[in-house]
């Protein structure tokens, strides 16, 4: 990739295109945004060189977390269902949501490797005018008991707060406390500039989460994903580990699954081959803290682009023979599968965060994403301790050790629009990949290694 600066007027005349000035209305400090929107085109004998000009055709989809104030009902604990539900923050608005201590209980971190190493490193990425309030951050973790300090932010930050940032950030670090956190800001929308960033850094942190994405449609071109995927490919040869969330609209994606021709539309980056994809689950019970079943919008499926890579392809086979499967004409049964493994994501007990000075519930897989990349960040610093590389591209490793996840076999990625989704079943499947982590069996794993 080759960054290239010059002015408007010299754009325009290289790319035969008409520039012009754009703002999202609704984002609060959204960055201005120059774009071509009719589109460019290169002299013939450049164009043969160029596989894409990156975003500048390309307009962003506005994430909206929507968040929930009232409390929730008193606990429907019963010892059959699973464990009582721990009161893990001293704010009682947190009383019946996800809090630091249900996803210790559910995912078996134990308080002395939730510590982490700060031998090892994480990062969470941000756009869309999503900023951090340090006094958000702070309220947090005095009423959760966590260290939710972040050791560095790259593009900088206004003191304006957004529930996806610190919703990133409360719980990476929630998980992860001691292993020291850089917020990547990017301020074109730009999966590509984001790549640019974490690339050109001498010491880029280790693991990241990433919770943005849209349709396979809906993005720019088929040239610009595999652009994108190159650049995720690079980042695992260099022992990066890149997490993206799955999606929270179900198989029919943003765009929907459209009335006559019902088609699914899978998510990008989510189907990216050189990521691992992060889905949802919600409890079984409420308030209790047990089984878990497949979210209905969390995302999940198969690529229209990107066909099954190899180290998923026994697993996906195994589910492609059982018989409750959606109509083979809506979806590609030949496309890279996901996601690759989930954490809690739904609205049964939503996120416990703390976002412009008020505690709120919060659902989707942008939950479930940093939770999933803080466990994999607490596992690298077993391997840093010990002298060991960073666990890198971590598809590989997930594939061949489904033992160190919490199989999910309940619920269905429907959406809560229509009948059809992929259903979750023992072992791998398109509604919650291998299921959910067991900190414990993930360690021994990792130790194995």
């Amino acid at each position: 990739m080759l960054t290239v600066v010059m002015t408007a007027a010299e754009a325009e005349a290289l790319l035969s295109a008409r520039l012009h000035w754009y703002r999202h209305s609704r984002v609060k400090a959204a960055p201005r945004l120059l774009r071509a929107a009719a589109g460019y085109s290169l002299d013939a004998s450049v164009a043969q060189h160029v596989s894409l000009v990156g975003e500048l055709v390309q307009f962003p989809h506005i994430a909206e977390k929507a968040t929930t104030d009232a409390a929730e009902p008193a606990s429907s604990f019963s010892a059959a269902a699973g464990e009582e539900w721990p009161k893990g923050c001293a704010a009682a608005q947190c009383d019946n949501f996800v809090t630091p201590a249900v996803l210790a209980m559910r995912y078996k971190i134990p308080a002395a490797a939730a510590s982490g190493s700060t031998a090892s490193s994480m990062a969470v990425a941000e756009y869309q005018g999503q900023y951090y309030k340090t006094s958000d951050l702070a309220t947090f973790g005095e009423s959760c008991k966590v260290d939710v300090s972040i050791k560095e932010t790259i593009g900088g930050d206004l003191p304006v707060a957004g529930v996806e940032a610190e919703l990133d950030i409360e719980y990476i670090k929630a998980v992860a406390p001691a292993v020291p956190l850089t917020v990547v800001y990017n301020s074109q929308y730009s999966l590509l500039a984001w790549a640019r960033q974490i690339s050109s850094l001498e010491n880029p942190p280790l693991v990241h989460s990433v919770s943005y994405g849209n349709d396979e449609k809906q993005q720019v071109s088929a040239e610009y994903m595999q652009t994108a995927n190159t650049a995720f490919m690079k980042a695992g040869v260099r022992g990066l580990s890149i997490l993206f969330a799955s999606g929270d609209q179900g198989v029919c994606g943003r765009e929907g699954c459209g009335f006559f021709k019902k088609r699914f539309k899978p998510d990008f980056p989510a189907a990216s081959p050189y990521i691992t994809a992060v889905g949802g689950t919600d409890f079984v019970t409420k308030s209790v803290v047990g089984d878990e079943k497949a979210w209905v919008a969390g995302g999940g499926g198969f690529s229209d682009d990107f066909a099954i890579p190899a180290y998923q392809a026994e697993a996906v086979a195994a589910y492609l023979s059982q018989p409750d499967l959606p109509p083979k004409d809506m979806w590609n049964s030949t496309g890279r599968a996901y996601p690759d493994v989930s954490a809690l994501a739904g609205q049964v007990n939503p996120y416990c965060v703390v976002s412009s000075g008020r505690f709120a519930g919060v659902a989707g897989t942008s939950a479930a994403c940093p939770v999933v990349a803080g466990i994999f960040a607490l596992l690298n610093s077993r391997r840093v301790d010990n002298g060991k590389p960073a666990l890198g591209f971590l598809n590989p490793f997930i594939y061949q050790n489904p033992q160190g996840f919490q199989d999910v076999t309940q619920g269905k990625n429907t959406g809560g629009m229509q009948e059809y989704g992929f259903s979750a079943v023992k072992g791998w499947d398109a509604a919650t990949g291998f299921g959910t982590p067991d900190s414990d069996a993930l360690a021994e794993a990792v130790d194995q290694l």
